[in-house]
């Protein structure tokens, strides 16, 4: 009654789009952006200020932010999310990431925040 044509609907199957999706979950999971690294460069705690956050952070087992400074001039300075113990005599801290660790030493970590 309408004529013989037959209109066909393409439907778009999610599995069609499953390589990109995955691939993009990834590439934010396991890459952390320089702009994200470098923003919001803080001003330096004073190292007193720093001592007594850095004892409670470890002894209360806090997460807590941190603004790394590099070793030496190559790189920029790091913000990093996490839990921070001491390596037994060695004056180093390690901060745990969900995907990366860190060890420092006191003078690297330039700004310490409770989350």
């Amino acid at each position: 009654m309408f004529g013989g044509a037959i209109m066909q609907i393409e439907q778009k199957s999610y599995f069609k789009f499953t390589p990109q999706i995955i691939s993009n979950k990834l590439r934010n999971l396991f890459e952390e952006e320089p702009s994200n690294n470098q923003k919001g460069l803080l001003t330096p705690q004073p190292a007193k200020q720093r001592q007594l956050f850095l004892k409670r952070a470890i002894k209360d087992k806090i997460k807590a932010t941190f603004q790394l400074m590099p070793i030496n001039d190559d790189g920029y300075p790091v913000n990093v999310t996490g839990n921070i113990t001491e390596l037994a005599n060695t004056n180093r801290y390690l901060i745990t990431n969900h995907n990366v660790n860190y060890v420092v030493s006191f003078d690297q970590i330039r700004y310490i925040a409770n989350l």
